[in-house]
């Protein structure tokens, strides 16, 4: 497990306090300690909602019987809800993915079952744990969709949501919160994301930085070749980056992930604005392979030095720790 960066271990010590103030309770249960879920307790002490409850997801409404405490998330996102929510999930997707991926937010326990990859998960190793409550996308689990229902209820959301993947991320939190019984601890963590975003917003108004214009993109090498992607307005950073008191430089068409594919002349549009970008640590093709190509080195934003690295552990398609980190290291890379 790779430690987290600088800014995600300060968020990590600040929502885990949050967490551990809602599974504290009921810590030490044989039920977390297995790897199933926390304690049915909300903030405070109290008990979380009982009895029946109906969630609506992509496909059509799910009534569980009572809330859900052995949970499996097939995507990232979810497992860092859940985790929001102060819940321990019984198996997760690629945990070592999640482990070098997502690193805002406290960590997954020991305990957690990995059930194979995002992508084809092991539904024997799936229908092993006897979840009451399973969490998909949609870009993952369309087509085994009714499998997976059949071993436990199902949702489906949709982390890509063409509507805008922020709010997306923000109802789907909500939802996850009643379908695990903990709406209180869901509208907590949503209130903190909002005071983080609203001190960053204050960070980058302080340092003059307010109205500036940004493009977010990540990169990677693919078949021996740089691949630049810039997001849109409906990514979670593109949904960010007004709250931040910011402007999104890119106006380009959006893929199904909410991204625009790109070369280097096609930054030409952009090029008076700041560069954010996330790339791994071993594949930084903006720092070795674009440098070396002159197109690269006479767009305005490499020439006046308004190209910034974010931590690479800067997760753009999370919950409300990924998307907090977000904020904080645009933040950081704009006042530094």
């Amino acid at each position: 497990m790779r430690t987290p960066p600088r800014a995600a271990r300060a968020l990590t010590a600040l929502f885990a306090a949050a967490a551990l103030a809602v599974t504290a309770a009921g810590c030490g249960s044989a039920a977390e300690e297995a790897g199933g879920g926390a304690p049915r307790k909300a903030p405070g002490g109290k008990e979380a909602a009982s009895g029946p409850l109906t969630v609506t997801h992509l496909k059509g409404t799910t009534t569980l019987e009572e809330p859900a405490t052995r949970v499996v998330a097939l995507e990232w996102t979810y497992a860092e809800d859940l985790l929001a929510l102060g819940v321990s999930p019984a198996g997760v997707a690629d945990i070592k993915g999640y482990d070098q991926w997502v690193t805002g937010g406290p960590r997954l326990a020991p305990s957690v079952k990995d059930v194979g990859t995002r992508q084809a998960p092991s539904l024997e190793t799936v229908k092993a744990l006897k979840p009451d409550l399973i969490i998909t996308s949609k870009v993952r689990s369309e087509a085994n969709y009714d499998q997976l229902d059949d071993i436990a209820p199902t949702l489906m959301f949709d982390p890509y949501s063409a509507e805008g993947e922020y709010q997306e991320m923000r109802s789907t939190l909500e939802k996850i919160g009643t379908a695990v019984g903990r709406q209180e601890a869901a509208g907590a963590a949503l209130k903190e994301l909002d005071g983080k975003i609203a001190a960053a917003r204050k960070r980058l108004a302080d340092a003059q930085r307010d109205g500036a214009e940004v493009t977010v993109a990540r990169g990677y090498t693919t078949d021996g070749a740089a691949v630049v992607e810039v997001l849109t307005d409906s990514t979670i950073p593109g949904g960010l980056l007004p709250q931040l008191g910011l402007r999104n430089a890119w106006a380009g068409k959006a893929d199904a992930y909410g991204m625009s594919k790109v070369d280097i002349e096609g930054l030409k549009p952009v090029e008076k604005s700041s560069l954010l970008y996330v790339a791994a640590k071993d594949d930084d093709v903006f720092a070795t392979a674009l440098p070396k190509n002159a197109l690269w080195r006479n767009l305005d934003f490499a020439k006046g030095g308004r190209v910034h690295a974010l931590d690479p552990g800067t997760w753009f398609f999370g919950g409300p720790f990924s998307t907090a980190l977000v904020a904080d290291e645009i933040a950081d890379a704009l006042t530094s």
